[in-house]
């Protein structure tokens, strides 16, 4: 009988742990800019990260209206898939499979090919192919994806700093 107690309290302790929030490192308000074939959006919102987990939770009129999850697998209002299919489906097939989580965290993208840094801080690289256009730039307050065959923009900004010029 006390093991069936103690298996019990495990199991229920397991799955309330298991079902609790994720802990972010870092939380940072942005305005979000996307533009892709399934996405559009411009507003405000959230980039949660913790190692190579990442999170984008998007606001319209202080509302949430979407959640960007990725971590084993891309999770967003129409369900869950693995990164690749989102990027194949929400992005483009082209591009490699963690594209989007490199974007949101702000970090290189195709291994760092074709990048150029200014004294600035700021990064930019330029991937030209049959397939794709696209300048990528990382300053320190913003992040900016444009593939110009694919008709695509990612652009996330830091909200404080927008603020402190308006």
């Amino acid at each position: 009988m006390q093991k069936f107690f103690t298996l019990w309290v495990s199991l229920v302790a397991l799955i309330i742990v298991g079902c609790a929030p994720k802990q972010y490192e870092i939380s940072k308000p942005k305005l979000i800019v996307l533009k892709t074939p399934k996405i559009k959006f411009a507003d405000t919102g959230y980039i949660r990260s913790s190692g190579e987990n990442v999170e984008a939770e998007l606001f319209t009129a202080g509302v949430a209206v979407e959640k960007i999850s990725i971590e084993d697998k891309v999770c967003v209002s129409a369900g869950c898939m693995s990164e690749e299919a989102f990027v194949r489906d929400y992005l483009s097939p082209d591009y490699p499979k963690d594209i989007l989580r490199r974007i949101l965290l702000g970090e290189p993208i195709y291994n760092g090919q074709n990048t150029s840094e200014q004294c600035s801080g700021i990064r930019t690289q330029y991937i030209r192919n049959d397939k794709t256009d696209i300048v990528y730039r990382l300053r320190p307050d913003e992040t900016y994806f444009k593939d110009r065959m694919n008709g695509l923009i990612i652009k996330i900004s830091d909200l404080e700093d927008n603020n402190a010029t308006q």
